[in-house]
């Protein structure tokens, strides 16, 4: 757990968790629940979307896709999926490619996508890096 987080896993109540992602600055999630949940109450969303098209979920400027990935497979109706199986990859399930669509975005990537949401370098605790000055 990072320092000053708070810790709300578990048995929660969905009103307890929309009260808190209703204060939050900003939300980093998948195609959840709780990702729809932070953009109901009104929450910049930072969509880590590789299996589904931009255009499944409700519209954020913050999504983060990798495109030279297998990408939007939930959004191709040619495939099928097992709902009991949460480790489904329908286009390279047991191969080195599975999941590539998420484990080929970076941190880097959605730290930068992050720094786009305004006021995020005003955020307290937000931590800048000193660039080299030109030459």
């Amino acid at each position: 757990m990072p320092e000053n987080a708070e810790d709300q896993t578990g048995d929660i109540p969905l009103i307890e968790r929309a009260r808190w992602l209703a204060h939050a600055d900003f939300f980093v999630g998948l195609s959840s629940g709780l990702s729809w949940v932070a953009w109901a109450v009104g929450t910049p969303v930072v969509m880590v979307s590789g299996f589904t098209r931009p255009t499944t979920e409700f519209a954020t400027p913050y999504r983060v896709v990798n495109y030279h990935a297998c990408n939007s497979c939930w959004s191709d109706p040619r495939e099928s999926f097992d709902r009991h199986d949460f480790l489904a990859c329908p286009r390279h399930k047991d191969t080195p490619r599975q999941f590539e669509c998420t484990r080929l975005i970076t941190a880097d990537q959605v730290i930068a996508t992050i720094k786009r949401i305004p006021g995020f370098a005003n955020h307290a605790g937000a931590r800048t890096v000193a660039q080299p000055e030109p030459v």
